[in-house]
Formats: structure tokens, C-alpha cells, sequence
């Protein structure tokens, strides 16, 4: 009788953190409200900010081969810039193609990038002694002439993982890490 009841307190241990987890991505789906107005002309208001800041753009090229659905919306297979933005101070996620909006998801969750998460998990470029010259002589010019240069942008990543239920896009850029949740049918 001891070897049953340790055997089932074994099982409830280590498969509650299954079911938690899975109930955690139901209730955080539930409480995620959709963008509740719509965008001018469906432009971002920030984007001409970003390309004046920047020397390109700031945010990862998104290409995604299913539909994804969240509520009653349903993104089509195809390539996105995906855009982190605060927008009445809520976090959203902004799908855009050739400019415009074309969705706005709210993000679930909002934390802070790991430490060495970016020299960890992107490639690192291979230079030639020339180019690692040319690189050395050119940041050397740009620092005499500060105000002529534009800066280079945050790092920035996308991971997708497949849930039984759940699609969870996690967005890195810069110090934080936005998470959508999608379902993987629309039913």
C-alpha cells in the first residue's frame, strides 16, 4: 500500500506542471483582448522614426507557411515584418507587409531578454582581414563625425514553438521578449 500511494504521489508531481502549464496558456489566451480601434490608413505612427534613427530596419522578417489564428483573426501564410509596440498602453504585436498593418496582436506576456541571449543564439558574421580593416577604418571615421552616422539597430529575433493546442511566437528585440499565443485551429 506504501509503494501505491508513493507511486501516485510521484505521477501527481511530476505530471502537474504539464497541466498547469497548459492551463496557463488557456487562461493568458482568454485575457488577451484583441486591438479594439484601427490605425490611420493602417500605417504604423512610429515608422518613420525608426527609419530616420536607424541605419536599417529594426525589426525581424517574419515568414510564417501556416495560418495562424488568433480569436476571429486569421493570418495568412506569407512574410511580415514583425513590429513590437506599445499602443494605449498595451503591448501589441504588429504584423506589417509592404508598409501597412496588416494585423495587430496583443502580446501575453511581456519579460526582460536573458543576459548573452543574443551572443548565444545568433550567428556571428565571418570577416575577412579586409573587411575587419575596412570595418576598423570606418568606425574609426564615424566616430570623429558622431552626428553623421545612424545607429545600428537593437538585436531582435523570432522563435516559434508547436504546442498540442497553442503556436507561441516569442519575439526578442532589444532587452525584451514579447510572447503571442495562436491557435492552431480555428475551432
Amino acid at each position: 500500500m506504501k509503494y501505491i500511494i508513493t507511486l501516485l504521489f510521484i505521477l501527481i508531481c511530476f505530471a502537474h506542471p504539464v497541466y498547469s502549464e497548459n492551463n496557463d496558456y488557456d487562461s493568458l489566451y482568454e485575457k488577451a483582448e484583441p486591438f479594439k480601434s484601427k490605425l490611420y490608413n493602417d500605417i504604423d505612427p512610429f515608422q518613420d522614426e525608426d527609419i530616420i534613427r536607424y541605419t536599417w530596419s529594426p525589426y525581424p522578417l517574419f515568414r510564417t507557411s501556416a495560418f495562424l489564428y488568433f480569436k476571429n483573426i486569421t493570418i495568412e501564410p506569407g512574410y511580415y515584418i514583425i513590429t513590437p509596440r506599445t499602443l494605449g498602453s498595451k503591448d501589441y504585436i504588429l504584423f506589417k507587409q509592404n508598409g501597412k498593418v496588416q494585423f495587430i496582436i496583443p502580446v501575453v506576456k511581456k519579460e526582460k531578454t536573458p543576459l548573452n541571449f543574443y551572443d548565444a543564439n545568433t550567428p556571428k558574421l565571418k570577416l575577412t582581414k579586409w573587411q575587419e580593416f575596412t570595418s576598423g577604418v570606418k568606425k574609426k571615421f564615424y566616430n570623429t563625425a558622431r552626428d553623421s552616422m545612424r545607429i545600428e539597430p537593437p538585436k531582435s529575433l523570432v522563435n516559434v514553438e508547436v504546442e498540442t493546442k497553442y503556436i507561441i511566437m516569442t519575439v526578442y528585440y532589444g532587452d525584451d521578449k514579447y510572447t503571442a499565443l495562436f491557435m492552431r485551429s480555428p475551432y
